[in-house]
């Protein structure tokens, strides 16, 4: 059985991801599943973690519990 795993970004990033699994002739899903293991098996990955520290940081929204439980149960209709 395969799990899901759900990530919400903003739409500029999701169309920059897309775009990318256009080029190599991927699904989005994956095209992600690639690049994350990609990042598990490169030899340093303080640059990748880094980079997420800085991503992390630069986030600004802030969401409560009732909307992420929100978000989640929209995501499970679909």
């Amino acid at each position: 059985m395969s799990g899901k795993i759900s990530v919400y970004v903003s739409e500029d990033l999701r169309r920059i991801f897309k775009t990318a699994a256009n080029q190599r002739g991927q699904s989005l899903s994956e095209f992600m599943v690639s690049a994350a293991l990609n990042s598990l098996y490169t030899q340093d990955r303080r640059p990748a973690s880094q980079k997420m520290d800085e991503v992390r940081e630069s986030a600004t929204g802030k969401v409560s519990t009732e909307e992420l439980r929100d978000i989640r149960e929209e995501g499970r209709r679909y």
